[in-house]
């Protein structure tokens, strides 16, 4: 039995179909097939319409939707839409729609000299020249100045100066140099060095800017004003102004420390005409209080004498009375005794009448005129 040519192919004419036929069922079998191919499908869906259809709103910004093709079910009517879009994701229909994003935090136009610091830019700062303002006085003068601002309502902003940076530009530098002379202006040049001056100017700028700007969604928190450059000329005088202001202010504190020590030695004098007084007083006080002592004592002391004397002379009254009574010869003649005990030698007639005979005691008691009636 002879073999049938289309059962054994020769190798020339069966080698291509054979390896295709291999390299297809590697991709059947590597394949996804049903819900694993279902979910892959969903997954690069949902990434592409995240890529051209949703846009991300960082923490530090808000945006609003333009609307530029209408789109029925999908988009609303055309134009700028009034609502405030915070952090988050948005759907956003590419090539109808768009969102215009903008930064919540405080921004900052710096208008300052060429070649003053590092110019390069920033994410929150801007750089300007600085503001040239003529003074009341006629002289120019050069300012650096910082305004630091933020975007309270985009949808005003939009409407007013138009979408991205065209606020700082319209709203914030246009506005810079007439609010500056507006209110700089008006000062003299010495008057940048007085901060009281210079800071309710900053205020005034201020408040001025945010009348303008307030009503088209922006907001100016500070104006902050340094670096004032004058011409040599300039200088000098505000030199020479500032010596005769100084010269002038310690005149004045110069007669006002006159006065103080005028009123000051007033003051002393009469503190020592006071104290003159009240001393005297003290001394005619203690005067009187001494003359009022002294005769008190006086007093007291003539009273006691009186007592006294009235008692030596009772003393005495009683002595005389006690010599007086009873047994008064006696007591006479014991004293008469202590007086002539004294007497070493006494001569006495002894003989007449009058004679002294101690040894006779009846004469001699008649003799000295005692009472003998006791002795009875």
């Amino acid at each position: 039995m002879k073999a049938s040519p289309l059962s054994n192919p020769s190798p020339a004419s069966g080698a291509g179909p054979s390896r295709w036929a291999g390299f297809g069922r590697f991709l059947g079998q590597a394949a996804p097939t049903g819900l694993p191919l279902l979910l892959l499908l969903v997954f690069l869906l949902l990434t592409f319409l995240y890529a051209t259809c949703a846009q991300y709103i960082e923490p530090d910004q808000f945006a609003v939707k333009q609307v530029d093709v209408t789109v029925p079910l999908f988009t609303g009517p055309p134009g700028i839409h009034t609502n405030i879009y915070d952090t988050g994701i948005h759907w956003c229909l590419p090539g109808c729609e768009k969102l215009i994003v903008f930064p919540k935090s405080v921004r900052a136009v710096t208008l300052h000299a060429k070649g003053r610091g590092d110019e390069t830019p920033e994410r929150f700062v801007r750089y300007e020249d600085a503001a040239h303002i003529q003074t009341s006085d006629g002289f120019f003068i050069n300012l650096d100045v910082s305004i630091l601002y933020r975007v309270v309502d985009p949808y005003k902003v939009v409407r007013e100066f138009g979408a991205g940076a065209l606020y700082e530009q319209n709203g914030i530098i246009f506005q810079a140099e007439p609010t500056f002379k507006a209110t700089m202006g008006t000062l003299l040049p010495e008057d940048f060095f007085n901060a009281a001056k210079r800071v309710a100017k900053q205020e005034e700028a201020r408040d001025r800017f945010n009348d303008f700007l307030m009503p088209r969604g922006l907001s100016v928190d500070h104006v902050l004003i340094r670096y004032p450059q004058y011409h040599e000329a300039v200088q000098a005088r505000i030199e020479a102004r500032n010596i005769q202001d100084q010269t002038k202010q310690k005149n004045t504190q110069e007669a006002i420390l006159a006065e103080a020590l005028g009123a000051l030695k007033e003051v002393e004098q009469q503190g020592q005409a006071n104290l003159s007084i009240k001393l005297m007083e003290g001394s005619n006080y203690v005067t009187r209080l001494t003359a009022q002592m002294d005769s008190y004592r006086r007093k007291r002391a003539s009273e006691g004498n009186r007592v006294i004397a009235l008692a030596e002379a009772e003393k005495q009254r009683m002595i005389n009375e006690a010599y007086q009574g009873p047994g008064a010869e006696r007591l006479i003649g014991l004293q008469w005794a202590k007086v002539l005990s004294g007497l070493d030698t006494i001569v006495l007639e002894s003989g007449g009448p009058n004679g002294f005979n101690p040894l006779d005691l009846d004469a001699l008691m008649k003799q000295l005129k005692l009472n003998t009636s006791d002795k009875k």
